[in-house]
């Protein structure tokens, strides 16, 4: 979704200190409402929870006033700040609390609520919600003539298409949203919506048009106000002009656009771009610049995947008592030992790859020692491979070991537990574990270092979460038809982790009781261009939304972002449910 800057930014601390010292002196509430507004958006990009806790008691003195207006606002904000934190269930419940009085006056401000509650649906997984709110939006500012929000809420429309693939409807969208929004000369939104319509004629392959919109877009930004546009800007022209076979003058976009990003310290965004500039470099020969760019760029995916890990064991491990704390420390050296090995690893392969690299230029020139040069270095670089090999073999069995160890551990822990909801979280805690272990375990096993099959690994992880669940009288028939597929360690984990989640979910609340006809059907194949899982059961199903409260659905709500995937449930009361994982970013390895 779209949000513009706002048009001043207080984050000065002198600023905030006058203005709370301004609340201690008077006692005027409507001065008081309007300082705790102004300290809320001195505080919205810098401390985000300040900044709520602003917008409270900026909602308490507008409700203490009885000011319908200032306590609607007060909502409105509310619900961008939950946005903020993720937290979509109370950004809603504010949003239609503020949706309910400017409905009722007709208010220009209506249209930007259905905004955010479009927004809310949308990044809570909700697509068909959101479309809902977003085009009313859409119309009822059409109808005020008020374009920019108009322009807004089809940029957001154009989006949601866009992530579903659909980019030929998205472009009609973002046709008119930049249609729209030009009418109105503001360029702080002509700008984002013009890169996002250009971003589109990239994706649908109208390469030229692409080009064009991005050239005009680099005259007409400021670089001193707007650096992060115009790196946008340029990463378009890198990426159109790859794709048109104009490698030299691509890779000149890309590293321009580099820079910009490195300069202003917008580190997700060099960080996104990094593979791109590496097959940019790749395809004009400079393997040595794209030698560097991935070690760094895999030192600092290494870096996230273990903070985001760390994260996301703490957050599972408090919930429990202290003495699990222990087993917490145990899994983060073991970690960091893990994180040593494959730094290790990464740096040996690209000493090696530029040892090769110079022997290959020196002894070029020696055309008359040719043919034994090749013959020394094929010996080499075998003998290099057969080390990188044992190497990564080691580093997979350790990793198998840590999480057998981590699954000991939560096992040991379950058992002395007596506490029923606290045993059970363990138990599918132990169950996630699992998952990665048979991915590692395959790994350190087999001659295939780097890529899982399908269709081996989901046969095994279905038997053992079936295996390992307790059933009362006999055990539900299960049937797998699954595509053999070779993914790559990035790809198949999440999706591992989510096919345990989905049966655990369906073992736990499909079926009443589990008879002879209960069953459960696991599908997994390549369609076009995506990856689509489906688990099929024939239980007593449900009506209405799954509530995103339980820590598995959160889970699997982060693993989709990470695959760009989409997760959906449909379900017929007495008839069963189905869940389909739509994936669009994955790696088939040959």
């Amino acid at each position: 979704m779209f949000f513009a800057l706002p048009s001043l930014c207080f984050s000065q601390e002198g600023v905030i200190d006058s203005l709370e010292n301004v609340i201690v002196v008077t006692d005027n509430d409507s001065i008081i409402m309007d300082t705790y507004n102004k300290l809320r958006r001195a505080t919205y990009y810098s401390a985000p929870k300040k900044s709520q806790e602003y917008t409270f008691k900026y909602l308490e003195v507008a409700k203490k006033r009885q000011d319908s207006f200032h306590t609607a606002i007060a909502n409105f904000y509310l619900g961008n700040s939950y946005v903020v934190q993720s937290n979509y269930k109370n950004a809603l419940s504010h949003y239609l609390k503020s949706a309910n009085y400017f409905e009722k006056r007709d208010s220009s401000r209506y249209s930007s609520v259905l905004n955010g509650i479009g927004a809310a649906y949308e990044n809570s997984g909700n697509d068909s919600l959101s479309l809902k709110y977003f085009k009313k939006s859409q119309i009822i500012s059409k109808s005020r003539r008020d374009l920019r929000r108009s322009a807004i809420a089809l940029n957001n429309i154009g989006n949601i298409y866009k992530n579903r693939g659909d980019y030929k409807v998205a472009k009609e969208y973002m046709e008119k949203a930049v249609a729209d929004i030009e009418t109105t000369g503001r360029e702080q939104y002509i700008i984002p919506l013009s890169i996002n319509l250009a971003n589109i004629y990239t994706d649908i392959k109208d390469y030229d048009k692409s080009i064009l919109f991005f050239e005009k877009l680099l005259i007409q930004i400021d670089t001193v106000k707007d650096v992060y546009s115009y790196a946008a800007a340029l990463r378009g022209l890198g990426t159109s002009n790859i794709a048109k076979g104009k490698n030299k003058l691509g890779l000149k976009y890309f590293e321009h656009a580099y820079k910009k990003y490195r300069i202003s310290d917008f580190f997700d965004e060099r960080y996104d771009m990094m593979p791109d500039l590496i097959n940019a470099y790749k395809v004009n020969k400079k393997y040595s610049d794209g030698l560097r760019l991935y070690d760094e760029y895999n030192t600092i995916k290494d870096s996230i995947f273990s903070v985001e890990k760390d994260k996301n064991l703490t957050e599972a491990l408090q919930k429990y008592e202290s003495e699990k704390k222990d087993a917490q420390l145990k899994v983060l050296e073991l970690e960091g030992e893990k994180s040593k090995q494959q730094k290790k690893l990464y740096l040996f392969v690209a000493i090696a790859g530029i040892l090769i690299a110079v022997l290959l230029g020196f002894f070029g020139y020696k055309n008359r020692k040719k043919n034994i040069i090749l013959d020394k270095h094929k010996r080499f670089l075998e003998a290099t491979l057969d080390e990188k090999n044992t190497l990564l073999k080691e580093v997979h069995h350790r990793v198998k070991n840590s999480f057998q160890i981590v699954s000991s551990l939560l096992y040991l822990q379950s058992e002395n537990i007596e506490d029923k909801e606290a045993k059970i979280a363990i138990k599918e805690a132990e169950n996630r574990v699992r998952s990665m272990v048979l991915i590692h375990q395959r790994l350190y096993n087999k001659d295939e270092l780097v890529g899982i099959n399908t269709k081996d690994y989901f046969n095994d992880l279905v038997h053992d979460i079936i295996e390992s669940h307790q059933f009362k009288k006999e055990k539900i028939q299960y049937e797998l038809y699954i595509e053999s597929l070779v993914l790559d360690i990035e790809t198949i984990t999440p999706i591992g982790l989510i096919l345990n989640e989905l049966i655990v979910n369906t073992l736990k609340h499909a079926f009443v009781e589990v008879h002879e006809d209960s069953k459960l059907v696991v599908r997994f194949s390549k369609e076009n261009d995506r990856l689509v899982l489906k688990v099929i059961d024939n239980g007593k199903g449900f009506e209405g939304e799954i509530e995103n409260t339980s820590f598995g659905i959160t889970l699997m709500k982060a693993l989709s972002k990470k695959l760009k995937a989409n997760l959906n449930y449909f379900s017929e009361p007495s008839v069963g449910t189905k869940a389909v994982l739509d994936i669009k970013r994955f790696n088939i390895l040959p």
